[in-house]
């Protein structure tokens, strides 16, 4: 089976939030969809090891807002590739509060969506809550993200909790000769640590994780 067919499937990119009075969980999310029009219900997919997962599940409730083509890769790789059990990803943005009390940011939003939870289907690696909106907002003219783009201009990586996710070839293990110096950089979007017998990265270097360029790394040694 070549399970790169799945390569063809059209996907947008979403930041999902919830507060369920104790914590605060917010993750990017490529597979959020409306499913009905009467009742109004979106449908959304999370992997069951992150923190916004158990935080929707405890809240019964969620905040979507639709990634516009304004976000660029720090503001991506802040909600996708950081836990909202270690930082607070609204921390230093601007921040507003959705009708279930859910944060949300209008920042590189194209319309915000807000959900109580009246479904939710156990999928192995991943939980879908199905969500009856309660409020909807139409934020701003730009236009939405799509996974395509995100892919082929911002040059972005699929994280390995995402449902789109294709197990490979790990491309986060450089092969560097054992007797030669070692330098490593990190990412400062992910946190990926490249190891490299060069003193600087090529221009051309993208993160094997999330994608950004050489600007975005650090040299650490």
């Amino acid at each position: 089976m070549d399970a790169k067919a799945m390569f063809s499937f059209s996907y947008g990119l979403y930041v999902v939030s919830a507060n369920d009075g104790e914590n605060v969980g917010a993750c990017l999310i490529n597979t959020a969809l409306q499913v009905t029009g009467d009742p109004l219900q979106v449908a959304i997919t999370l992997n069951k090891q992150n923190h916004t997962t158990q935080v929707v599940k405890a809240a019964e409730h969620f905040t979507l807002t639709v990634v516009s083509k304004t976000a660029d890769m720090p503001f991506i790789g802040r909600f996708g590739f950081k836990s909202s059990a270690d930082v607070d990803k609204f921390e230093g943005i601007t921040t507003k509060t959705s009708l279930l009390f859910d944060p949300y940011t209008p920042e590189h939003a194209c319309a915000m969506v807000c959900c109580a939870v009246v479904n939710t289907i156990d999928l192995g690696t991943h939980v879908m809550f199905i969500g009856e909106v309660c409020d909807a907002e139409r934020v701003s003219d730009e236009e939405p993200m799509t996974y395509a783009y995100y892919h082929s201009v911002l040059k972005g990586k699929t994280p390995p909790k995402a449902s789109s996710y294709i197990e490979g070839e790990d491309p986060t293990k450089p092969v560097v000769p054992v007797s030669a110096p070692k330098h490593h950089f990190r990412c400062n979007i992910c946190g990926y640590v490249y190891e490299t017998t060069d003193e600087e990265l090529p221009a051309d270097f993208r993160c094997p994780v999330c994608g950004v360029g050489p600007e975005n790394f650090t040299k650490i040694d």
